[in-house]
């Protein structure tokens, strides 16, 4: 679909629209598969980058007009999507030429059923550990810095294309992979088995070992329709290969329990719908039909999504549930959406309360209006990527750089603020158009520091960001799509959600001494942190006449009424810390109070209760109403209106200092809160946060009802301030400590 006229002359319309809302589509880069072997004749002429696209063998130079339509690409209008690197030298590792084959592919046979690495009791039916509400709660509002797990539960050909040796048709979604091996009973057979080798395969534990050591705390994991097992795989274009997925919802559900060994949390993306959601080859298909949107299939889609809702709530490293991935902008959407995440509520009281993801369909103010309207955890995923409208590929690196930091920026800014920052980039690369890179004189430079610009912009625009994808073939070739070969080449080293950067080792290096040391330290800087001078006056009793009775004062606000809540770390825990073989043992601690700062109650000092304008209990103690004395009935009558309005008047200004002392109070702790749990966590979806912290309050009676919206105001406001304050003393805390850590060490 054309969004803008062709002769735009608008380029940041266009360009700065992420690139993506004039295609309506994202063009995935084109591989040529074993019958394919040609050189694209539009390609540029440059040899060398990290995205180059070369041919696997020999072919005629001729532009392959199948490729193109696979891709549902017009590549004389669009110009090629982007360039991909892929080793010659290295043969399929199906080795067709000397195995027998079955199939209309001539697929390798596989001579026995697949067994799992470490047995079937290494792969047991889909089990999770018990719902840990706190540790959801944190996982889930938490900053993110992520990573799609791409092209393992939905095949993508140009990420492994030694997988799709023997596929047919458009050679590029699952769909192609699976008509290679045929539908007979045989060819079934032996497609089970080459996909749960791949399955079992790709992506290990050791992976998100790997992931977690360096910072990344959140994983988006594609998946299609057939991934949820063969009863989803029936009525569709999967059916004759229903029962190739009978253990695949296994293999999804060890991925979240992986994740979840190291505090990765994993949003659960439906890249594939009933009939395809966009007719690209990413969601299955590659033929361009989009049927997705029939009545039957949206109904089919959203059970599905119901069900996964219900299985999968619960689970408490599993940060949302994605219901589409760029599904195209038809009018059928957005009601789809709205009737979908209703249904998907209702599927169980942990459903009522999990985030659920969409896709804007590259529409990003359009999403942004979306979640505006609803008030529940709804998140807007946008992708960004620079490499396929001709704008982009016009422009050089150090023009991409100074938009992005510009009015891309201010762009996402604003849009944000309208999805109260429930929003994520959920796709982005490196990858930079040829062209782009030889405009300039130093390109490796100027694309590392293009795909930080970007990492920045939407670290600060959004609550996090998931970069497509960790591995692919020839990574190192490809660094501009491959997370692998990126970090510490065109992103950084390590990540976290402050800006710190070199925070990740000290965290997770549980062999080290130093990083124990660091982290022990760490927690103890974070526990001591103090309200600052400017919050006292906030805290400040009527009656207080000395320091000491302010410090009494605070003390109170912060006591809870509930110790069965999470906790920071002790003084003792802080201590055991140094003998325990993971450093991040008491950071999974937590200060007392049960919803993570949202039902903190302040309380009086019981000596002067009855007296203290602090006295927060008194607003839901009814005192009695008798008026006794001498007088006519119309004197005690107006006795009994003076006194209701006076107590009125001192319940307002109760109920006031209450929201205000709450809502800092909130803040403050939240922050600490976050910081000393898994891996330095931060506030990201602040707003959503907040605002269910305000409904905690008033649902446990902590708020006395008839608030008005100025309440809620005044609480939202006093919440930021608090953790504002404690964000900035939570960064000094943990440089010192970095800073004594270095210092240390050099002596």
């Amino acid at each position: 679909m054309q969004i803008f006229p062709r002769n735009s002359g608008d380029l940041i319309k266009i360009a700065s629209s992420l690139s993506l809302a004039i295609a309506n589509y994202k063009p995935v880069p084109i591989v040529p598969t074993a019958s394919d072997l040609v050189v694209n004749a539009s390609l540029p002429s440059s040899n060398s980058g990290a995205n180059r696209f070369q041919t696997v063998a020999g072919g005629n130079g001729t532009t392959n007009s199948s490729i193109t339509a696979a891709s549902g690409v017009n590549v004389s209008e669009w110009g090629v999507a982007s360039t991909l690197n892929f080793d010659t030298s290295v043969a399929s590792p199906l080795n067709m030429a000397v195995q027998a084959t079955i199939g209309p592919g001539n697929c390798p046979i596989q001579t026995t059923p697949y067994t799992p690495i470490g047995g079937w009791e290494a792969l047991p039916p889909p089990l999770f550990a018990p719902f840990d509400p706190v540790r959801a709660n944190i996982m889930r509002y938490r900053q993110q810095q992520g990573v799609n797990l791409g092209s393992w539960f939905a095949q993508e050909n140009w990420m492994e294309w030694s997988l799709f040796s023997c596929s047919i048709n458009g050679k590029a979604g699952e769909l192609d992979l699976l008509g290679g091996w045929g539908k007979t009973p045989a060819g079934v057979s032996n497609a089970t088995a080459f996909l749960e080798k791949h399955w079992d395969t790709w992506i290990r534990e050791d992976d998100f070992a790997k992931l977690a050591a360096i910072g990344i705390n959140t994983v988006r994991l594609p998946i299609g329709h057939w991934s949820v097992g063969p009863s989803y795989s029936l009525n569709s274009r999967f059916e004759p290969w229903a029962d190739v997925y009978q253990f695949s919802w296994r293999y999804v559900a060890r991925a979240i329990n992986w994740a979840a060994k190291y505090d990765i949390g994993v949003i659960v993306d439906m890249h594939g719908a009933y009939g395809s959601q966009n007719g690209q080859s990413h969601s299955g298909i590659s033929d361009g039909s989009t049927d997705f949107f029939t009545d039957a299939n949206m109904k089919l889609t959203a059970d599905m999504l119901v069900w996964i809702a219900n299985e999968i709530s619960d689970v408490t490293n599993v940060v949302g549930i994605q219901l589409l991935n760029e599904p195209q902008d038809r009018a059928e959407l957005w009601p789809w959406y709205n009737r979908t995440m209703d249904a998907m509520r209702n599927a169980s009281s942990y459903a009522a309360t999990v985030p659920l993801y969409f896709h804007d369909a590259f529409k990003l103010e359009k999403g942004a209006k979306f979640v505006s309207r609803r008030s529940d955890f709804v998140v807007q995923d946008h992708h960004s990527y620079y490499v396929y409208t001709p704008s982009d590929i016009a422009l050089s690196a150090k023009a991409h750089i100074r938009q992005i930091s510009g009015q891309i920026s201010d762009w996402m800014s604003g849009q944000s603020d309208v999805a109260r920052r429930n929003l994520i980039v959920g796709e982005w690369s490196c990858a930079l158009a040829d062209n782009s890179k030889q405009q300039s004189s130093d390109p490796e430079g100027d694309q590392a520091r293009f795909c930080e610009a970007q990492r920045d912009v939407y670290a600060t625009t959004s609550a996090g960001w998931t970069f497509w994808s960790y591995k692919m073939e020839n990574c190192d070739k490809n660094a501009g799509w491959c997370f692998q070969g990126a970090v510490n080449k065109y992103l950084s080293r390590t990540f976290d959600a402050w800006g710190l950067g070199n925070v990740a080792p000290l965290l997770y290096n549980a062999s080290s001494v130093e990083a124990k040391l660091a982290s022990t330290n760490m927690l103890a800087a974070l526990r001591d942190i103090q309200l600052p001078a400017s919050a006292l006056k906030l805290f400040r009793a009527d009656n207080a006449t000395t320091d000491q009775d302010i410090a009494n004062g605070i003390a109170t606000t912060f006591e809870s009424d509930d110790q069965s809540g999470p906790r920071l770390p002790t003084s003792s825990t802080i201590a055991m810390s140094t003998s325990t073989a993971k450093p991040l043992a008491t950071l999974k601690t937590l200060d007392a109070h049960p919803f993570i700062g949202k039902v903190m109650t302040p309380k009086t000092n019981s000596k002067d209760a009855s007296s203290s304008s602090n006295n927060f209990n008194a607003v839901s103690n009814h005192q009695s109403r008798q008026v006794r004395g001498s007088g006519s009935f119309s004197g005690r009558a107006a006795a009994l209106v003076a006194r209701d309005r006076a107590q009125a008047q001192k319940r307002a200004e109760v109920q006031t200092s209450l929201i205000n002392k709450s809502g800092y109070s909130d803040g403050f702790m939240s922050a600490k809160i976050f910081a000393a749990s898994i891996g330095l966590s931060r506030i990201g979806f602040r707003e959503q946060y907040i605002a269910d912290s305000w409904a905690a309050r008033v649902a446990s009676g902590k708020i006395e009802p008839g608030f008005s919206k100025t309440d809620v105001n005044a609480y939202k406001k006093q919440f930021r301030a608090g953790m504002k304050d404690a964000e900035g003393a939570i960064v000094q805390a943990v440089q010192t400590t970095l800073a004594t850590t270095a210092g240390s060490s050099n002596r």
